[in-house]
């Protein structure tokens, strides 16, 4: 039986074995970039620091060492991706070209990062990941491996830099009309394409990638930025979110945000009341006073 790239993905991260070791010497260049340190590997590529030859600008590098049809159509539709995908949720895109028998794609460099902590920071943190998410639902597209890896920080510049999470690797990016068609049966029984932990349950047994099963990701993914400990006003909004059942998750990212805007709503309320009590009571207790002054 020949295994195809997805299965093969499949396997490896089912049980956490990537490859190791980077395939070209710093020194190598890829059209304008030099390689000057191996960053890391993944399933069909290898991530490089490259150094612009002519005027030095920092990038990053990808090349495809896995030269498989399946391989080569999902760099090619990351590369297609990046191009067209103009905001700053994303990386910027740079360049793209075949060099040496290797196909490699050049973007922003950016750095990975810790999930932020703390009612605030995690809701600031996931408004900034969902609108690249909206975004790509908003083209017919789903992301299909929302994780923290896939997820890099771009630092701010000035006094106090703010970093900002940009959404990477879009190598498994898939229109969501045909996502949703499932695989055959020698695939489900391999699992989807995804990584386990992450994935919803419909795309890791039958391979359907819907908006439904990013917002699986995006749950599983406020979850841990609470250490699977989320504070009561988010446990609710994560269950629905990772439901096993696509249909009682949120409907779209937009419901998904107004939920985390609306987290809190109840705790403002009793504390508008409870101000409201007090403010009331220390008008009486003021009157009270005046009136025995006046006396």
């Amino acid at each position: 039986m020949n295994l195809g790239v997805d299965e093969i993905e499949g396997i490896l991260s089912a049980h956490e074995r990537m490859p190791t070791g980077a395939s070209f010497p710093d020194g190598a260049v890829f059209g304008n970039w030099r390689v000057t340190a191996f960053i890391g590997k993944g399933g069909n590529g290898e991530v490089y620091r490259a150094v612009h030859v002519a005027i030095g600008t920092s990038a990053a590098v990808k090349v495809l060492v896995r030269n498989e049809p399946r391989a080569r159509e999902r760099f090619v539709r990351e590369a297609r991706q990046l191009s067209e995908l103009k905001s700053a949720s994303f990386p910027q895109f740079f360049e793209y070209g075949e060099a040496n028998g290797f196909f490699y794609l050049v973007m922003e460099l950016l750095e990975p990062g810790e999930l932020p902590s703390g009612d605030r920071n995690v809701a600031r943190f996931l408004r900034q990941v969902c609108d690249a998410v909206s975004e790509l639902h908003a083209r017919g597209i789903v992301h299909r491996d929302i994780k923290p890896s896939n997820i890099l920080w771009r630092t701010g510049t000035g006094i106090m830099p703010v970093a900002v999470p940009v959404l990477a690797d879009l190598g498994l990016v898939k229109d969501s009309a045909t996502s949703n068609a499932g695989r055959p049966t020698s695939d489900i029984t391999l699992g989807g394409v995804g990584t386990p932990g992450y994935g919803a349950p419909e795309q890791m047994e039958r391979g359907e990638a819907s908006v439904a099963s990013d917002i699986h990701a995006l749950g599983v993914l406020a979850d841990r930025c609470f250490d699977s400990k989320p504070p009561r006003t988010w446990r609710r909004i994560i269950e629905r979110a990772t439901s096993s059942i696509p249909e009682r998750r949120y409907q779209s990212v937009d419901d998904f945000l107004k939920a985390i805007r609306w987290r809190n709503l109840w705790r403002i309320i009793g504390k508008a009341v409870l101000a409201f009590f007090l403010v009331g009571l220390l008008v009486d207790i003021l009157i009270v006073v005046i009136v025995i002054w006046l006396w």
